[in-house]
């Protein structure tokens, strides 16, 4: 049901594609209804004949009535949707160079639905063609993708959207596989752990020095391997790792942490948030992780940096009722919540731990867009089956502001930064091509069984491609949202404060950062 909700959310209109697919539903149902419908007939018409054999006629009726359906719907789909033959001006050889001939031989001409071909290439069955792009699997989809690719569904997609509503002895389980709409906290922990629980090393050929796994904002446009430096050099320029401190700075300013205050990040990966709390901030900083991975990374990263935090690992529903906090941050952790339990019991557990009067909350959240085309539902699905399984709370923002004043919060600011999102991927992308030998090579590995090898590298190179695409033009986004708790005695007059007031020439909403002609014209 959390997959209905999320497409629901998305759809502007009935035609909206994510009301298409799930229409998919009812269409089988009626489907189902008549094909027995009919056999149900034809099995009464032998049944009442009494031994004796009904007309041809009847037989040949009652058999067209219930083949009907299937008949139909085959013809649509490999007629009018997907088409017979070929397409005009279509030559996939420009773009990949097949390994299975069978293939080759369908898809010479044709253009490839895309939840096929990341299907195609993590099994291994092509490879970017050197003689366009160089081989770069981000140029070549940012370039040429509707030159070889189309956006519409597969059976082996819709399949994959029917085993979401089957029980897992039905479908198997895995990366991949299965429903992952589940909400329990054991569900819950074993999707982020087959996720974060890669191992820090294969985190770290993505995230670099940082190891922050969230959007950064950067204050300048970097140089990447595309514009025509090397992988590593755009990896080594130290551009990621300011705009992470960038990032998590402007969220300390925007909730005006102060020394001394409890500090609590919810999903805190490898915990740099909450060891930048408490090493610039003064901040007394936990953080909460349901990754043993990445809690290992956290006590040892704290002990080298001689930084005190604490680390919980738990789901967020286990964190202690006696805990208090004036701060708290969730980044990009709320889209595993899931939407039923987006409100209550999540958003309504951080409201109840807030201790002091001018407490604040900062949501950091992976949005959708509203009215989202094919191209957006794809990347979308592709996200919820391979990279972010379970990650359904993934939205518009309408539906983000909604949840955040149902459980009691005033909104004080909304910024987008999808668009440092992209760059951001970008980064990652580069800093794990950089460190393409060492992974097929086998030097570095995942932990776990889930994805590993060439599957490995192939999944999160083209992960990290497309989403540098998604996130750049809007198919994707990221919103700040800082609220605090909606009452009559909270501290408002907070926000008048010159240095709390937006202005131009300001990175973040709410942050003036000296930099606002507003200073000077008020002095």
């Amino acid at each position: 049901m959390e997959k209905l909700s999320v497409g629901w959310q998305m759809s502007t209109r009935w035609t909206d594609p994510p009301m298409l697919l799930i229409g998919i539903i009812p269409y089988a149902g009626v489907c189902g209804a008549v094909t027995g419908g009919f056999g149900f007939r034809l099995f009464q018409a032998f049944k009442s004949a009494g031994g004796e054999q009904p007309s041809l006629e009847r037989i040949g009726w009652l058999l067209a009535g219930a083949a009907a359906p299937t008949i139909l719907t085959w013809t649509w789909w490999n007629v009018y949707y997907h088409g017979l033959g070929t397409e005009s001006g279509v030559d996939t050889n420009k773009y990949v160079s097949w390994k299975d001939a069978g293939l080759k031989r369908y898809y010479n001409n044709r253009r490839i639905p895309i939840c096929e071909l990341y299907e195609l290439y993590v099994e291994n069955k092509f490879d970017w063609n050197p003689a366009c792009e160089n081989g770069d699997c981000f140029q070549i989809l940012s370039k040429h993708r509707d030159k070889f690719c189309n956006y519409k569904t597969t059976w082996r997609q819709v399949w994959w959207l029917v085993t979401q509503f089957l029980p897992w002895w039905m479908t198997g389980t895995g990366l991949g596989k299965g429903s992952s709409s589940g909400k329990s906290i054991e569900k819950t922990t074993k999707e982020i752990q087959e996720h974060y629980d890669k191992g820090n090393d294969v985190f770290s050929c993505i995230l670099g020095k940082a190891m922050v796994y969230t959007c950064g904002v950067f204050h300048s446009i970097p140089k990447f391997a595309s514009d025509g430096v090397s992988y590593a050099a755009s990896a080594a320029d130290g551009s990621l790792e300011l705009a992470q401190g960038n990032k998590m700075s402007m969220i300390c300013d925007k909730l005006m942490l102060k020394k001394g205050e409890k500090f609590l990040d919810i999903g805190c990966g490898w915990g740099t948030l909450a060891r930048h709390a408490a090493k610039q901030y003064g901040a007394v900083a936990t953080g909460v992780t349901l990754s043993n991975e990445g809690k290992k990374y956290c006590d040892l990263a704290a002990t080298r940096e001689a930084v005190s935090t604490k680390i919980l690992c738990c789901d967020y529903r286990d964190i202690p009722k006696e805990m208090t906090f004036d701060k708290v941050t969730a980044i990009e952790m709320a889209e595993h919540v899931g939407c039923a339990n987006f409100v209550n019991p999540f958003l309504v557990s951080i409201r109840e731990m807030m201790s002091s009067q001018d407490s604040k909350f900062m949501l950091q959240v992976a949005g959708l867009r509203q009215g989202s085309n094919w191209e957006d539902v794809q990347w979308g699905l592709f996200m919820s089956k391979y990279i972010f399984p379970g990650a359904d709370a993934s939205t518009p923002l309408n539906w983000y502001i909604r949840q955040c004043e149902l459980a009691g919060f005033e909104v004080h600011s909304v910024e987008t930064i999808g668009r440092h999102y992209s760059h951001t991927l970008h980064k990652w992308y580069d800093n794990w091509m950089s460190h393409k030998n060492e992974i097929l090579s086998g030097r570095v590995d995942a932990i776990n069984d889930a994805s590993k090898g060439v599957h490995l590298f192939r999944l999160q190179e083209f992960f990290l491609a497309w989403s540098t695409i998604a996130s750049g033009q809007s198919s994707a986004t990221c919103y700040q949202i800082l609220c605090h708790p909606n009452s009559y005695e909270y501290p408002r007059d907070q926000w008048v404060d010159p240095k709390h007031v937006s202005g131009c020439n300001t990175v973040g909403v709410s942050l003036n950062n000296g930099k606002s002609p507003a200073l000077s014209l008020n002095k």
